[in-house]
């Protein structure tokens, strides 16, 4: 039993920890983009930092937890395609704010539990949501669609102002479309086979950090490396760094903030599931939005505001589905799955 609130306190210290990080990364984000325009020079300094933070403490000796720098062969391959899942995801994530907004960003996360609680179904050994569940998932899809009408209402209006306004919003509109579709096929990637890597291969916080991290690097590198614009983002990024200690801070903040996403977000990755996770990301959606009205950019319309609170209020409804019963080979009636979930 104690070790079940000790497990129930290290869950909720680290929920916290992760909500905090993520709502705050997006107003942090938001102004290091300004600094570092190109996003892979960005997600290199963040990424890179992240490694080292945890890779200096570890030959050091002085992290809280054992850390195994060079991982088993097969671990090293897992943690490989890991790395390019997540930099598929934050990087197509980063694209997507560029052209659909924060708001509509929110909208689609909250959207994801109604794929995601299939797929928990269908290869994750749980059952199918609940009535609850189901009228919580259809609440989303309406107030989702609702807003969508209305901002789609909002773009037409903006279109008839001006040609020129038409042609770019309607070049926006594709490409935004484009890295939508590409944030949402990496996102559930990113929530079912990295929770599934973390399940099947058993490392801790500091060395899941350090491994997908320190992967990432090198792919970051060479992507950054073969861009057509990097040493004029670099040199675009050296100037702006010297001349604004403002701009410095925000850098540092966006890369400690990355820290603490990456080590909180992987460690909840083996102790609650795949839906609760996404869950928890809708929930840690509604401190972006108020963070976005005060210094980002505001919806400027209250009717699609409280529709985007209804889809956040509405997924916080939902609740995971329970493992399937199985039956169990030994006579004693013992459901490990069902125990374990219960201690989350």
């Amino acid at each position: 039993m104690e070790g079940m609130k000790a497990l129930s306190s290290r869950t909720l210290v680290l929920m916290v920890t992760y909500g905090v990080a993520s709502a705050s990364m997006l107003v942090v984000n938001k102004a290091a983009i300004t600094i570092i325009p190109e996003p892979s020079l960005l997600l290199l300094t963040q990424v890179g930092s992240t490694a080292l933070l945890v890779l200096v403490p570890a030959l050091l000796g002085v992290t809280p937890q054992r850390v195994q720098i060079a991982p088993e062969r097969r671990v090293a391959l897992a943690y490989l395609m890991v790395a390019a899942v997540f930099l598929g995801t934050i990087y197509s994530n980063i694209r997507m704010l560029q052209y659909i907004g924060v708001n509509t960003f929110i909208v689609l996360r909250c959207s994801t539990p109604l794929v995601v609680s299939v797929l928990d179904w269908a290869l994750m050994g749980r059952q199918l949501p609940s009535r609850r569940s189901a009228a919580a998932l259809t609440g989303v899809l309406l107030c989702g669609a609702a807003y969508a009408w209305l901002k789609s209402q909002s773009m037409h209006e903006a279109q008839r102002t001006t040609l020129q306004g038409s042609s770019m919003s309607g070049d926006a509109a594709r490409s935004g479309l484009f890295w939508t579709a590409c944030w949402f096929g990496f996102f559930l990637a990113d929530m079912l086979f990295i929770k599934h890597i973390c399940d099947s291969y058993p490392c801790n916080g500091l060395e899941r950090t350090l491994y997908q991290n320190g992967l990432a690097t090198p792919m970051l590198a060479l992507a950054f490396l073969t861009s057509s614009d990097g040493a004029h983002s670099v040199n675009e990024a050296t100037a702006r760094l010297t001349s604004e200690t403002a701009g410095v801070a925000m850098v540092l903040a966006s890369c400690l903030a990355g820290l603490v996403l990456s080590y909180a977000g992987l460690s909840l990755r083996s102790e609650i599931s795949s839906t609760a996770f996404t869950v928890l990301g809708v929930v840690c959606k509604m401190g972006s939005i108020v963070l976005n009205e005060l210094f980002v950019e505001p919806e400027g319309d209250l009717l699609r505001l409280l529709v985007v609170a209804g889809v956040i209020v509405c997924s916080s409804q939902y609740k995971q589905a329970p493992k399937r019963d199985r039956t169990p080979e030994s006579g004693d009636g013992t459901k490990e799955d069902d125990n374990a979930e219960d201690a989350q």
